[in-house]
């Protein structure tokens, strides 16, 4: 057990700190104002450059030598410091803010593809519109982004058709949610007696900055939503912990995965009718509008086209392709893709009943385990996927998504070039890193007893 206690700290701000904290600034403005995604090269070093600078920052504040407000301030000052940028490294954003338009226009965006209704609402069409969608790379499907994800979206459309003024708006509520991020991970690092450094973990993440903040991807507010439910969980506000939970399902649809770990704590404190009333319910407020006409088909229809078609940077299924490869002429990824999300369902549903849950810090740590299990067996894991799982990791001993976050941008490298080509070589160096301190964390922490799954936490 780490306790949390003041560290001794220089008083005087040196000069070797300056000039690694320029050397991080300096590297993070580069990838978000100056190097498009197609420089990989240029991306990757300037990514290694801010994510040396930041294991230097937070080895040294582990060691007493670095300030922690410092730090905090540092990693705040990063975020406002993209403010302006233009994502670079991700094109999502342009189906945020057509889908936010569609709303303030009283329009359901889970009931038309957007180019559909480009076609059918001409005397409402302008060329904003059209812009946004020339440059999605999703105006062939529906809409699949969950009810709380459109609200948001409708929120940074307020601003008006500018591009410029959407992105601002909506990277100030993601930067907003990345300070509730900050305060929860601060009180529960407080509340579990570990070292203040931690937060500087989570704070001065290259990839957590560049992903939500320059890129503007919702996994913050995710976390943020599953941070609060374990605060709330330990202050005793279990009513509460479930509105926060419900909200994370309302942003992207994966916590409900937490759905039966979450029912067992709720079980073992006797308080299984009040969680399965109060889940229904909140799922259904959060949810319950791709009830309307045929909103929850398009979704579904939308969800299977990505579960079953779509392929990046995955692990495990790109291992059975090429296996498949031996004894097939054709992609298995229709069949492979929900088989292992079945398998996933399976391992999940076996870790929530069976492994260690004592208290707060076993729901975390059981939580990093299920996001785990879920992104090795999904057929598509971008950078930005891991980051709930990265911020929960925090408040554990297991640094495998520590370790993730500093290999995952590898997968950019696909995008090195006018075709968008998957590299193996940078597919293999990240996974056999990956699954190399998973296997080694394995060894160190497993151990069974009484029935159960003991992870030390």
């Amino acid at each position: 057990m780490e306790f949390y206690k003041k560290q001794p700290v220089k008083q005087k701000f040196d000069l070797k700190q300056f000039i690694v904290i320029t050397a991080f600034f300096l590297a993070i403005g580069l990838m978000a104002y100056v190097f498009p995604r197609e420089d990989f090269y240029f991306n990757l070093v300037a990514y290694v450059l801010a994510f040396g600078a930041y294991l230097w920052l937070v080895k040294m504040a582990r060691k007493g030598d670095f300030s922690l407000k410092i730090g905090i301030v540092v990693g705040i000052v990063a975020r406002f410091f993209l403010l302006f940028a233009i994502p670079t490294l991700s094109d999502d954003f342009y189906r945020f803010l057509f889908d936010g338009h569609l709303l303030l226009k009283g329009y359901n965006p889970y009931l038309m593809l957007p180019k559909d209704w480009l076609s059918f609402h001409v005397e409402e069409s302008n060329e904003f519109l059209q812009d946004l969608v020339a440059n999605m790379n999703s105006s062939t499907y529906f809409s699949i982004y969950p009810p709380l994800h459109q609200l948001i979206f409708g929120i940074a459309a307020f601003s008006g058709e500018s591009l410029f003024w959407n992105i601002f708006v909506l990277r100030l509520i993601l930067i907003g949610f990345e300070l509730l991020n900050l305060l929860f991970l601060h009180q529960l690092v407080k509340k579990w007696n570990l070292s203040e450094y931690k937060v500087l973990l989570y704070i001065l993440n290259p990839l957590v900055i560049m992903e939500l903040t320059a890129n503007l991807h919702f996994e913050g507010i995710v976390l943020a939503c599953l941070l609060a439910t374990l605060y709330l969980h330990e202050q005793g506000k279990k009513k509460f912990a479930l509105v926060t939970w419900a909200a994370a399902v309302g942003i992207k649809l994966s916590p409900l995965m937490f759905g039966a770990y979450i029912m067992r704590r709720f079980y073992q404190m006797k308080q299984l009718k009040l969680f399965i009333g109060y889940a229904a319910f909140l799922l259904f407020i959060t949810l319950g509008i791709l009830l309307y006409r045929e909103s929850y088909l398009n979704f579904w229809q939308s969800f299977r086209l990505y579960q079953s078609s779509f392929e990046f940077n995955a692990s495990v299924y790109y291992l059975i392709r090429w296996i498949s490869g031996f004894f097939m002429d054709y992609n298995p990824i229709v069949y492979v893709g929900p088989f292992l999300n079945l398998f996933a369902l399976f391992l999940i549903l076996f870790l929530s009943f069976f492994y260690r849950l004592d208290n707060g810090m076993d729901l975390a740590n059981g939580m990093v385990w299920i996001y785990l299990i879920y992104l090795l067996l999904q057929t598509v894991v971008h950078p930005w996927y891991i980051i709930p799982a990265f911020g929960l990791s925090i408040l554990t001993k297991n640094r495998v998504f520590l370790v993730w976050s500093a290999f995952v941008f590898l997968s950019y490298g696909a995008y090195d070039g006018v075709e968008v080509e998957e590299k193996w070589y940078f597919l293999i160096s990240q996974y056999v890193i990956v699954f190399g301190f998973i296997i080694n964390y394995l060894k160190k922490s497993l151990h069974l007893k009484s029935g159960l799954i003991h992870l030390r936490a």
